[in-house]
């Protein structure tokens, strides 16, 4: 199944294309994504990052500054709302695994907002005010993956790399811990409560929480800013593509579970 949605990848973009809804020009970079990852080349283009599909001339670093994001000062300052909101809900420990295989001791334990740009409409309904606070995000509720993820004291979560270096990662920390960290490429960061910071997640990333308390972040993809409209659209038609492919094997199971 996996080997499928990647292979066919290019020929799904070209079906799309052939609507006329863009320009293939302002798209090029979109469909020679699809066609290195569909012939399994992307180390040869991708560097340090490590992503499963993988667009070629989207700026690259592992940690992206502060004054990149004007918005984060916003979604600061909503923190405490939503962390009363998480535990209004009263399932900020009691919700489903996202990758188990990565959580080699310990637990990892995470709450969908949204799956691969799919809302999560099970869980919407309880976050009114933290989906007021994503609002203005460019594509934090339909780009990639949003949730609240908590890690439990003693666990590590492997290395690993993300789906896309179409998007980067934001990590809101509601509840923090002593001995939680995390590395992305080479640098290791810690989380402080109340504060967010961004990083590219097809770095490879890994996460510590040696603590005997929970850590808890709101987690979520935003589009990455190179990209044009015409390519966020372009995006956003493969991944119903791949939502249709890939996600019958295991983001189903999440949905439903």
């Amino acid at each position: 199944m996996e080997k499928l949605w990647i292979t066919e990848g290019p020929r799904e973009f070209e079906k799309w294309l052939s609507l006329g809804k863009v320009d293939p020009k302002d798209v090029e970079r979109i469909r020679e994504g699809l066609d290195i990852t569909a012939q399994g080349r992307i180390r040869e283009f991708s560097g340090s990052q490590d992503p499963t599909i993988f667009f070629p001339g989207l700026t690259s670093r592992p940690w992206w500054g502060r004054h990149d994001f004007p918005w984060l000062e916003d979604l600061e300052g909503a923190a405490e709302t939503i962390t009363d909101e998480l535990r209004a809900g009263g399932r900020d420990t009691s919700s489903s695994v996202p990758s188990p295989e990565l959580a080699e001791a310990g637990h990892w334990r995470a709450q969908y907002l949204c799956c691969i740009g799919r809302p999560y409409t099970r869980n919407l309904p309880e976050f009114p005010r933290t989906l007021k606070a994503l609002a203005p995000i460019p594509g934090a509720t339909d780009s990639g993956m949003t949730y609240f993820s908590t890690v439990l004291g003693g666990t590590h979560i492997a290395p690993h790399s993300g789906f896309s270096n179409a998007h980067l990662r934001c990590h809101l920390s509601l509840i923090t811990t002593e001995g939680s960290r995390i590395r992305v490429a080479d640098e290791e960061r810690v989380w402080q409560e109340g504060k967010a910071f961004v990083f590219d997640d097809s770095f490879e990333h890994e996460v510590w929480n040696e603590g005997s308390e929970r850590r808890t972040v709101l987690l979520f993809d935003f589009w990455h800013p190179d990209l044009s409209a015409p390519e966020i659209e372009a995006l956003q038609h493969m991944m119903g593509v791949w939502r249709r492919m890939f996600s019958r094997q295991f983001w189903t199971r999440q949905m439903n579970a």
